[in-house]
């Protein structure tokens, strides 16, 4: 996607399953979408942004099921690429 011109691309190192990726979806989206209301309409969608949304998923879901060894495999994989 950033070879394609995309500025920002959130994407996952490995294949996940699918139990948790709903939800950090919904949380990444939710908070992505709020971001941009709090802003000004012209200024659209940013990869920082995405990056902090991202991180705000990740958040929720390490608030959901703590920080065991077992539980970084759901968010370890989600990553941010470009600006």
């Amino acid at each position: 996607m950033l070879a394609a011109g995309c500025h920002a691309v959130v994407a996952t190192m490995w294949s996940i399953m699918d139990r948790h990726g709903p939800k950090i979806a919904e949380d990444f989206y939710t908070h992505l979408i709020r971001q941009v209301h709090a802003r000004e309409e012209s200024e659209g969608l940013s990869g920082v942004g995405g990056a902090h949304a991202l991180h705000h998923a990740t958040q929720q879901i390490r608030k959901t099921l703590g920080d065991s060894e077992s539980s970084l495999l759901v968010w370890v994989p989600y990553v941010h690429f470009g600006l």
